[in-house]
């Protein structure tokens, strides 16, 4: 797999379809998350796709952009869900909401290693309060 195709499949296979063995086999065990969320490892990046699954349900992606150079890829994707549980201490509002996230990752020998992240949180919590 091509680094882009592996980074399209981080977000297909662990937010779409929930499949957490490729997370598993193309991520690093130690996995570095520069991100808010700090996973450390692959493990902890699966479980805040498992947290985000629950409070996030039929997730749907779409990819905006996809940058890649060197050993980096770059990702714009817009998120579409329905807020099925409490995040952000908000108790679940059934609403369908739709909100851009802005990511990088690193790959080395096909496995990300390190990402970067930016996803709108104050954009998000608004989306789930206003009507």
């Amino acid at each position: 797999m091509t680094n882009k195709e592996i980074v399209i499949g981080f977000f297909q296979e662990g937010y779409v379809h929930h499949n957490y063995d490729f997370l598993m086999e193309h991520m690093a065990a130690d996995y570095f998350d520069n991100s808010p969320c700090a996973a450390r490892t692959n493990q902890d990046c699966v479980n805040v796709l498992k947290n985000t699954e629950k409070a996030f349900t039929d997730m749907n992606i779409d990819i905006l952009d996809l940058i890649e150079e060197d050993n980096k890829v770059v990702i714009r994707i817009r998120f579409a869900a329905t807020h099925s549980a409490e995040v952000y201490g908000i108790p679940a509002t059934g609403k369908r909401i739709c909100f851009e996230a802005l990511e990088i990752f690193k790959l080395e020998n096909g496995l990300i290693v390190e990402s970067w992240g930016y996803w709108p949180d104050m954009q998000i919590k608004e989306l789930l309060i206003n009507d």
